[in-house]
């Protein structure tokens, strides 16, 4: 079969889906808490959504990347956003107590996690070759980020006018959309894409060699360059999941105060939606891994900034540039993980790689709790400090490995 590029229907169908479900998923993150800060009045049962909607792409890893790898990738997709769908209509209507508002940020986080384990084995099919999924993973990125910026915004607007059950059910109205883009993108995976090397059809059934979350993990923590890569990542991620934690006790001692920390946020936001547009016309060097260990500098320093030196005027420079370094590092992570991934195991490795991250954002939740408030700023440029120190070593450990070593390693 003689292959073609993407459609322009296809890549469009995917991206809309993936703008309007990532809308849904802040609408519904919002609003169970608004929910359950409502109807509970206990922070315990808050904390608890926020673990819920950890655990699944952790605990399920293993699972989750032998469902993707065995069935059509496009299948499971759209069953995954039908049971989204079934769920959030769900918790619009029942989820009222504390067991049934944490039962469907589980459920929605294990969904989840399958979703995106499904985005990131398609993309190696739906766009051959390094460069191309280099610029659908920027674009896919802006995309995301774009809707995480809309969704909170929205759900007050829907909150405001008709409740958390009105926004619950306007998540479950995303998820539907998003479902109906899934047949354009399984013709164009099935029919469009380059058979896969090991002569396998495009988007069809496979049996993984190894089975289980760990052997994933081996798999995507195989040979120097990734140890090196991801270890740098693991670090900056989890020091900058502890300073999330941290940061509204820092909002009194910025200058402008609540004020001021709500626009330091915002133009963190606005670097995420800009950032991955710096890729259009990128050339090869520096390899990605090198480059997403690099933007780990940029956001350290972006935190040790902005915590050293409460001058608002620079701490806005410094939160859009660490935004745009963030986004830049997810796609440049994202395309060196995947891009050379055996196609057997996307799913597993995809399922691999969501669960170090979530892990790391677990592992910074958890650190931050033992940190008084009173000490929130010298915590920032502490956490700073020590993922722009990760990303200056990983970038020279990683540029050498990378002039030394094969691709891949």
């Amino acid at each position: 079969m003689t292959w073609v590029g993407p459609s322009a229907r296809s890549t469009v169908a995917m991206m809309a889906a993936l703008l309007v479900s990532t809308v849904g998923d802040e609408v519904a993150t919002v609003a169970l808490s608004l929910r359950a800060a409502d109807r509970t009045g206990l922070p315990a049962v808050v904390s608890a959504q926020m673990i819920a909607g950890l655990l699944p792409g952790i605990v399920l890893g293993g699972l989750i990347g032998r469902t993707v790898d065995r069935y059509r990738t496009a299948h499971v997709l759209a069953v995954t956003l039908a049971l989204e769908a079934v769920t959030a209509f769900g918790a619009a209507g029942f989820a009222d107590g504390p067991a049934r508002l944490i039962a469907a940020v589980l459920l929605l986080g294990s969904l989840g996690a399958v979703a995106q384990s499904c985005v990131l084995a398609l993309v190696p099919r739906l766009f051959p070759g390094a460069g191309a999924q280099l610029r659908a993973n920027a674009v896919m990125e802006s995309t995301r980020n774009a809707g995480y910026l809309a969704g909170p915004a929205l759900v007050g607007l829907l909150t405001g006018y008709g409740g958390t059950g009105l926004a619950l059910a306007a998540d479950g109205a995303t998820f539907g959309f998003a479902l109906l883009a899934v047949p354009v993108i399984a013709r164009r995976s099935t029919h469009g894409a380059r058979p896969d090397a090991d002569g396998t059809a495009p988007d069809g059934p496979t049996a993984p060699a190894a089975r289980g979350l760990r052997a994933g993990l081996a798999a995507l923590w195989n040979g120097g360059q990734r140890r090196a890569t991801l270890g740098v990542i693991v670090v900056t991620v989890a020091a900058t999941s502890a300073l999330n934690v941290v940061m509204p006790f820092f909002a009194h001692r910025i200058p402008g105060g609540v004020t001021a920390y709500g626009a330091l946020l915002t133009t963190w936001s606005i670097g995420l939606v800009l950032g991955p547009v710096l890729v259009r016309g990128r050339t090869a060097a520096p390899p990605p891994q090198v480059f997403a260990v690099a933007a780990a500098t940029v956001i350290g320093l972006a935190y040790l900034l902005a915590g050293a030196v409460l001058w608002l005027p620079l701490m806005l420079a410094a939160f859009l540039c660490g935004g745009m370094a963030n986004a830049l590092q997810n796609v440049m992570l994202r395309t060196y993980v995947m891009a050379d991934c055996p196609p057997a195991r996307r799913g597993q490795i995809g399922a691999a790689y969501g669960a170090t991250l979530q892990t790391a954002v677990a592992c910074g939740f958890a650190a931050a709790a033992v940190l008084p408030a009173d000490w929130s700023r010298w915590g920032i440029v502490t956490g700073g400090g020590i993922a722009a120190l990760a990303g200056v070593a990983g970038t020279v450990r990683v540029s050498l490995l990378a002039r030394s070593a094969p691709a891949g390693t």
